[in-house]
């Protein structure tokens, strides 16, 4: 799809949400000063976002359930309530894995009872609040969508916690996926199927687009692992994070070169040069081009259900183009390969 044919961007759903965090610190009704610590969170997120060049993971975050409910209907905009919960979702999570990732001393930080406060009112309240008021005259609907927050919650709650009992030294490649069916998965779920409930679509189809939703969020999993890499971060080394990316490689080596891969890891979490050498390794061309073939098989599921689905032709190669582009993020790393 050409910018041109857009009926909705990220930008617009963004300055949505920008309009939304501005009237909530601006609040002085009744749960006012919730809704002002919400607003003040939510604009803090919309701020780092523009910071940090986030743009390409925004993108296919809003794109989502756009894609899905213009496959059906052709017109997309009636899906901007979903794409705003699940911004908000995100808003929410990336807030809970930093404080899982800062350890015991981020909750000692000057203000982290507040933010820690309204980042669930924005999970739970906010986000319900904005799927009710696309809704108001069709209660069965807001409650279906009420019924995907609240499943992507449990699931993502549980992907989480499994991967907070992991790590990449002990896990196995089907744990870790089970993680990523959780903690990415689920929300990317969440989006389809609510683009697929705007839009009028039966429980099976529902059904079909969530499962599509949770194979997608996966991917993104994926893709958004190599941007630790790629960046030079290497955040994920240090931590000693389960990947699939990791684990693989470590499941690929020998006894013997695995002990020493390991080692390896562990000095990662405070020496630059064991990072620096473990991510050399990771992304060796032999290697890359190996994992590579082990995710190929979900990227080829992702196309296929989109051609199985079908429907308006433009969302359709919108569809296909956001795996794609997805794949194709960090083209060194090979996953969008045809060869």
């Amino acid at each position: 799809m050409t910018e041109g044919t857009l009926t909705w961007s990220s930008a617009g759903v963004l300055r949505r949400l920008r309009e939304l965090g501005a009237g909530l610190a601006a609040s002085t009704g009744p749960g006012g000063t919730a809704d002002r610590a919400m607003g003040e969170a939510l604009t803090g997120f919309l701020d780092r976002i523009a910071g940090r060049g986030s743009g390409p993971a925004v993108d296919g975050i809003v794109a989502l359930p756009f894609l899905v409910h213009g496959m059906y209907s052709g017109d997309p905009a009636a899906a901007e309530p979903a794409a705003m919960a699940h911004v908000l979702w995100w808003v929410s999570a990336r807030h809970l894995d930093d404080l899982s990732d800062t350890g015991p001393g981020a909750f000692a930080a000057p203000g982290a009872d507040r933010d820690l406060l309204a980042t669930v009112g924005i999970a739970c309240h906010l986000s319900a609040t904005v799927l009710d008021q696309a809704c108001r005259d069709d209660p069965a609907r807001a409650l279906t969508l009420r019924q995907e927050l609240s499943r992507c919650w449990h699931r993502a709650i549980s992907g989480q916690l499994t991967d907070l009992a992991t790590t990449a030294a002990t896990a196995t490649a089907e744990e870790v996926m089970a993680g990523y069916r959780g903690k990415t998965g689920a929300p990317y779920a969440m989006a389809a199927a609510m683009g697929a409930a705007l839009a009028g679509c039966r429980p099976a189809q529902v059904d079909l687009l969530r499962d599509f939703g949770e194979r997608f969020g996966i991917l993104r999993q994926v893709v958004n692992d190599q941007r630790d890499i790629a960046s030079r971060r290497y955040e994920d080394l240090r931590n000693g994070t389960a990947t699939y990316m990791v684990v693989r490689y470590l499941e690929s080596l020998s006894e013997q070169e695995r002990a020493v891969a390991e080692k390896l890891l562990v000095g990662s979490a405070d020496s630059a040069a064991a990072r620096d050498e473990f991510a050399a390794r990771l992304t060796e061309p032999g290697w890359l081009r190996a994992f590579a073939g082990t995710v190929k098989p979900l990227i080829d599921g992702l196309h296929a259900t989109v051609d199985e689905v079908g429907g308006v032709a433009e969302y359709v190669a919108g569809l296909h183009g956001l795996i794609e582009e997805t794949v194709n993020l960090y083209p060194e790393f090979l996953l969008g390969s045809r060869g």
